[in-house]
């Protein structure tokens, strides 16, 4: 059976200028509109679906999980799973990792879809296989095969728990490895700017139920439905690699603009909605502008935390600053 018939495909147009969308594995269950217990993984026996969804799920909701974590529809009588991972979009594959152990992802790809602007990225970890041939700049179509499901990591993944880690979202800077540099991490980085700290995931099941319900047609539609948690005034006389990567959600006029500072719009859990040059200079590096709390109420990601009754960045969401404007 081909890759094509077995792929679950959301579309709305099919000409270039729309998105059209696969399910990364070949189970029709979301496709289908069940519930949880019908694709994703959770986490062990004893524990809930959701623990396999997207947000603060794991650690009685104060550990946050980036991803949807999609179990097989085959395994063999070993209990080796057997499904295939699908492209979600056209892209170019930007990154492979061919060891099992070489972080919690395991075996992985990144996909980056610049078709389209914002550029998104997809992620496929925990991979037992990758697809012969496909290397970095590999170029690959929607529903195309990348490799088949397993329980690839750093850490230890019953046989029996395999599954597709799956990822959808923005990419952050062109320079992690200068910031990862200058921390005190212990460990080598040994994956360039696709190490998951320079990714910002959104929730794949509300993008793809949003998708479904014809509610947006283009991932900016997609970005400018989602409510704005923070504002926030960065002092930064640059043109970031975000902006230059996704000029779409750069609003205002930079030509001819002296920028002094920028401000910038985040959604839940940090996703960057907007940035927004300015001419104005300000004596504070940073400075909230505003904050919405009624949508940022998570524990385990929240962005604005209280510090003797004033407001102020997180320390993700200072991580996701000092990304967006390294120099």
């Amino acid at each position: 059976m081909s890759a094509i018939t077995i792929a679950f495909l959301f579309c709305h147009n099919l000409s270039a200028n729309f998105l059209t969308l696969a399910w990364p594995t070949p189970n029709p269950s979301f496709a289908k509109g069940l519930g949880y217990h019908a694709f994703l993984q959770k986490t062990g026996p004893g524990k809930e679906f959701s623990s396999g969804a997207f947000g603060c799920v794991r650690n009685n909701g104060y550990k946050f999980h980036e991803g949807l974590d999609l179990f097989p529809l085959r395994s063999s009588k070993q209990g080796h799973a057997e499904d295939s991972v699908f492209a979600v979009m056209d892209g170019t594959v930007s990154h492979v990792s061919y060891s099992a152990t070489a972080s919690a992802y395991g075996k992985y790809i990144v996909v980056e879809h610049k078709g389209f602007n914002p550029v998104l990225y997809s992620l496929y970890a925990h991979l037992a296989k990758i697809s012969d041939g496909l290397k970095v700049g590999s170029k690959v179509k929607i529903t195309q095969v990348l490799g088949k499901m397993g329980n690839s990591a750093s850490f230890h993944i019953p046989l029996s728990r395999s599954h597709l880690h799956f990822e959808v979202g923005l990419r952050l800077s062109d320079q992690f490895s200068k910031w990862y540099d200058r921390q005190s991490f212990k460990t080598k980085n040994k994956h360039g700017n696709f190490n998951g700290y320079n990714l910002v995931g959104f929730d794949p099941i509300h993008f793809y139920s949003s998708f479904q319900k014809m509610k947006f047609s283009s991932p900016k539609e997609y970005l400018n439905s989602l409510p704005v948690v923070t504002k926030i005034r960065v002092s930064a006389p640059n043109l970031p690699f975000f902006a230059r990567q996704n000029p779409s959600l750069t609003t205002g006029n930079i030509k001819g603009l002296s920028i002094k500072s920028w401000i910038c719009s985040f959604g839940p859990f940090g996703v960057p909605l907007r940035l927004e040059p300015s001419g104005l200079s300000t004596t504070e590096k940073i400075q909230v502008l505003s904050y919405n709390e009624q949508v940022d109420s998570d524990s385990c990601r929240k962005l604005i935390v209280r510090d003797k009754g004033k407001l102020r960045p997180s320390n993700q969401l200072e991580t996701y600053l000092e990304l967006i404007f390294l120099e």
